[in-house]
Formats: structure tokens, sequence, C-alpha cells
């Protein structure tokens, strides 16, 4: 060893070390990263930014099959010769097809990003496949196991963002690569509600544009052939090791430390109410509305609203969030004034303002869109030692799954024999108290209780000590 390479490791900080079970520690010191540093300052720009690319059109392709038959379902209900409730099975089929989602998660830290991705690609490129069968025959059966094959595709690539983030950007970088990947399926819904209707603009022509949604898909999905496999000597990997032993800790411990920790449901719960609140106001959004004489287009231009600004805002807030490390204030003020939207569309309907309905549901859009990045980078963060890919997949799917079901509730709350017929307000007062109880309040026990220590950022501080200073490099 030379000199000043003896020099650098006398001079080192210590190892920082974090708790999971037993005492936890990174096991890189500034000496043992000295001959790492050239890999790490040539870790190709083209191969960080083709996956997270390609990680993202897969993702939108993915929630575009979801959406293929939902926004043309008086034209899918001739071809098949079904009734609007068997078309609905499209969609809450695709929600219910993601309960294997420990699998997904195990899958995904055992096997990496690469295979993970891999294999969702694959399952695309095949669902997609099936369901042109299926509906070039008018089986409806065929289609849905199509679809049911998509829908299992998409929890290997949905979870996969905020772990890439940590295999390929600096800790203090990581929120704005995990945005894109988390408003890729929300930009793919949009492309889905704008698309298909004019693909299929009546019955003969679904199976053509079926045809025309796999091609698409297969091309993205082929892409993802080339996704790179994460740089294997990263100073800021996130893979701890155990101090007392050797092995890895098994995914068990870290469910358990995930569901043990009060911050978690403080975080996880108003993602996944968020999301399936999200789905099921966009969803019903015509139903509301139409009773009160809202033009029929006008669920469509909301939703495009809701989607275009609010990822538009995303990528704007999610890099000054980042620099300023203003992750939690961010979060709780967003949630809050999310709840509260909630609260001020219950008089909207009514209000048959065209211009209140614009601004109220455009807002939603920004907050609902924005917030759920920066709460899977914050778990990610306090949660540490436990791997981003557990958290995600859980936020991500227990949201789809209980979303699916969510739909049926609220339009329960539909009466056909209010004033005017078809008035929502049962489902609008029930939405605003589900927003107020679990997604509004609970961020705002963060910290109290003597448990500020708890929402310390854990790993960008155990991660930013483990890269010498002199690495600390823009990625």
């Amino acid at each position: 060893m030379s000199s000043e390479s003896t020099k650098s490791s006398a001079t080192s900080p210590p190892t920082p070390k974090a708790k999971a079970g037993g005492a936890i520690e990174l096991s890189r010191q500034a000496s043992a990263t000295a001959g790492t540093s050239t890999e790490y300052h040539q870790i190709s720009t083209f191969h960080r930014y083709y996956g997270l690319a390609a990680l993202c059109f897969l993702n939108m392709v993915q929630v575009w099959g979801w959406l293929s038959y939902a926004t043309v379902n008086i034209y899918a209900q001739e071809w098949f010769g079904v009734d609007a409730q068997a078309i609905n099975w499209f969609s809450t089929a695709y929600g219910l097809a993601v309960i294997p989602f420990p699998f997904a998660a195990w899958f995904i830290n055992r096997y990496g990003t690469r295979k993970s991705v891999l294999v969702g690609a694959a399952g695309t490129i095949l669902g997609n496949w099936i369901r042109y069968a299926g509906t070039a025959k008018a089986s409806m059966a065929g289609a849905i196991i199509g679809q049911l094959i998509l829908a299992l595709s998409q929890i290997f690539v949905l979870p996969v963002a905020p772990v890439y983030s940590s295999q390929w950007f600096r800790p203090d970088r990581r929120t704005t690569p995990t945005t894109f990947g988390t408003i890729s399926p929300t930009i793919g819904s949009m492309l889905g509600s704008f698309t298909t209707p004019f693909l299929a603009q009546d019955a003969s022509q679904l199976p053509q544009s079926i045809l025309i949604v796999a091609g698409i898909s297969t091309a993205a999905a082929a892409s993802c052939f080339f996704f790179p496999e994460p740089p294997r000597e990263h100073p800021a990997s996130s893979t701890p090791e155990s101090l007392e032993t050797s092995d890895t800790p098994s995914p068990w411990s870290y469910a358990l430390r995930m569901l043990k920790s009060p911050e978690f449901y403080m975080l996880a719960v108003p993602f996944i109410v968020g999301l399936l609140l999200f789905n099921a106001f966009a969803t019903l959004l015509l139903l509301y509305l139409a009773p009160y004489g809202f033009p029929l287009e006008d669920a469509g231009l909301l939703t495009g609203l809701q989607t275009g600004v609010g990822c538009a805002v995303a990528l704007v807030v999610a890099p000054l969030v980042d620099r300023w490390r203003l992750h939690i204030p961010a979060i709780q003020s967003m949630l809050v004034l999310g709840a509260g939207l909630y609260i001020a569309f219950i008089f909207v309907p009514a209000s048959e303002s065209r211009v209140v309905a614009f601004v109220v549901c455009t807002l939603m859009g920004v907050f609902g869109t924005t917030v759920l990045s920066l709460i899977l980078e914050t778990l990610a963060e306090i949660l540490y030692p436990v791997p981003p890919e557990f958290i995600s997949t859980v936020c991500w799917c227990m949201g789809n799954v209980l979303g699916a079901v969510t739909v049926f509730g609220f339009a329960a709350g539909i009466n056909p024999d209010g004033n005017p017929p078809g008035e929502a307000s049962r489902a609008l007062y029930a939405q605003a108290g589900v927003a107020v109880v679990l997604v509004g309040a609970p961020p705002l026990l963060l910290g109290l209780f003597g448990r500020k220590d708890k929402i310390k950022f854990r790993r960008r501080e155990a991660q930013t000590n483990a890269i010498p200073q002199a690495n600390q490099t823009s990625l």
C-alpha cells in the first residue's frame, strides 16, 4: 500500500452503524473504497439514464394496457356481448392480481433489479399478445387471462424505482429519479384515457386498438432486455452487513423491523389510502359530476389536468426537496391540503361550476402525485437498513389491491333516487372522512412523543459518511 493510501486510511471517518435485530454497519471505510473511486467516477451516465427511461416506459405501457378496456367500456360490452359490470372485471382482476406482492419483494431483494425488470418485461409481452388473441376471437376468458399476466408482471416493475435510484444515484439526488419512476404509471393512465378511445371509435375497432397497444408495449418491454446491472462497487450501496454475522439479514427480519415501526404506519397508510382514493376518484368522477349537468368530456379533461399538472409539479418539487431535505414538512403539508381538497369537493358538483371543478381537481392531482415519491424516499431513509424494495412493494401493491374493491364501496353511495337522480353525496362524504382520518392526520404525528430521533435520514447519513469526501461528485 502506498503512503498516500495509508494516510487516507488513517484519516478516514469511522464506519457508520445502524441496528436491525443486531448491530448493523456499512463495511466500507475510505481505505477500502480508495481502489474503487475511479469506477465510482466512471459510472456510465448513458447506462444510468437508459435504465431509468426503460423502467419508466415499461411502467407506462403496463398501465396503458390495464385501461385499454375500461376506457371504451361500451364498445367492449358490445364486442364481447356482456354487460358493463363484466367489463369492470378487467380492472378489478388487474388490481387483485397483485396480491402475491410479498413474492415480488423477495425476488427483487434476492435477484436484483435487472432480473426483476426482465421478468416484468417478458410478462408484459406475453400478457399483451394473449389479450390480443382473446380479443380478436371475442373470447373474454382469453382476454382476462392476458390481463392477469400483465398485472402479475407489474408487481416486478412498479416497486423498482426507489431501488434503482439508490443503486445509481448519490444520496442527495435520489428523489428526482424516484419521482420519474413514480409518476410514469400516472402518465400511462393518461395515455390510456386519451388514446384508446381514439384508437377504438366503435366496437369493431377494439381488436385493432389492443393490437396497437400490444405492439407499443412489446417495443417498450424489449428495451428492458438491455437494462443495466447495478454498479458492483458503488460506494453508496445500501446493502448492510451484520456486525455479529456475515449472513445477510433475512427478509422476515426486514419485514418485522418495518411492521414494528410506528413511523412506517404514519407514512405508509397515507400512501396506500391516498393512492386508492385517488384511483377511485378518477374512476367515479364522471358519475359524481354528470347528474349536475357537467359535460361528459369534462371527466377526461379533468383526469388529464390532474395527471399532466401533477407530474410537472412533482418533477419541479423533487430536486428542491432533495436539496433542502424538506421531505417531512412537504409530506405533512401536501397530505393535509390533499385531505382538505376532498372536503372541498363535496360542494363542487352542486356548485355546477366548471371553474371550481377544474381548480379543485387539478390541485388534488398536484398534491396526490407529488407526495408519492417523497413518501417512498422518506420511508427508505428512516427505516434503513430495510431495503427500499420491501417498502415500495408493500405501499404500491396494497394501494392497488384495496383500490380494486374500494371503487365498489364508493359506487354504492350513488343514490339513483336522490335530488338530482344519481347524486353521490354519501360517497363524497365517505371519501372526505377517510381522507381526513387516514391521509391527513397520521403524518402529523411524525417526531412527536419523544420519537424525533426516529425520523432521521439514517440511510443518507450512513452512506454519505461511507463515501470519501473526494468522491462526492454529482451523479
